[in-house]
């Protein structure tokens, strides 16, 4: 039952994410990365991709976020705290990405809470593609990259340290 449900929320964000990335702009032409001045990369759909493959044979969970979001402030912490302790121990990682239009903001989030796992910036195609509204939204990936599941609103420390778990099985 649990394998049906997990096959047909993926089937479901697929079709959704197909519908998106029909309507993609042209900034996610290049598959290059596009750095700013003060060094956070931009990720368009393409170059999510890329990252995803980069993280293949570890549980992934993409948290979407704002600097200005107080569920985001309030799960921050926990996120950090449970990529600290298994990220040497698990094949798992947390991926950020900052929805702030200012990178500056997204930059100062990530210094005031000491973020330690890998935090991007979000450009148009990839909240289109992901169709990401409210936030925070997180999807989480199994280790060949196929969506396990997709949350909307805060995580609970609990939850987050199940998904960690999930990467050691």
């Amino acid at each position: 039952m649990k394998k049906l449900l997990s096959m047909i929320l993926f089937l479901s964000l697929l079709f959704v994410m197909s519908a998106c990335n029909k309507n993609q702009k042209s900034d996610s032409v290049s598959n290059a990365p596009v750095v700013v001045s003060n060094g956070m990369e931009r990720l368009n759909t393409e170059r999510f991709q890329a990252v995803m493959q980069e993280h293949r044979g570890k549980v992934v969970l993409v948290n979407f976020f704002g600097s200005w979001c107080p569920p985001c402030k309030a799960e921050t912490p926990d996120f950090i705290q449970i990529y600290e302790k298994y990220k040497d121990k698990n094949n798992f990682v947390i991926i950020g990405i900052a929805v702030d239009q200012n990178q500056s903001d997204a930059l100062k989030f990530v210094q005031d809470f000491g973020v330690t796992y890998p935090v991007y910036q979000a450009d148009s195609s990839l909240l289109n593609y992901f169709a990401i509204n409210p936030i925070p939204t997180s999807f989480v990936f199994d280790k060949d990259g196929n969506l396990l599941d997709s949350m909307v609103g805060y995580i609970s420390k609990d939850i987050v340290e199940q998904i960690a778990q999930y990467g050691g099985e």
